[in-house]
């Protein structure tokens, strides 16, 4: 099992459609261990406020996104 910090930038794409989602799904589906960096939340938050202001999401989905995602990854 190998062990990896998580950069925001591969993870946002787990949840959001982007060029190269595919390849950063299939690392989500291999068998690593992943460590994130104290700012990787408010990352993620930044991206997602990005993707409401300019209209390709909506904040209800945005905000879900990431309660959800802080629910799967802090127990």
């Amino acid at each position: 099992m190998s062990r990896y910090i998580l950069d925001a930038s591969i993870a946002i794409k787990w949840f959001v459609p982007e060029v190269h989602s595919d390849a950063a799904r299939r690392l989500l589906a291999s068998n690593h261990t992943f460590f994130v960096p104290d700012f990787f939340f408010a990352e993620i938050a930044n991206v997602l406020w990005k993707r409401v202001r300019r209209g390709e999401d909506k904040a209800d989905n945005a905000k879900q996104t990431l309660a959800d995602r802080h629910a799967a990854t802090c127990p």
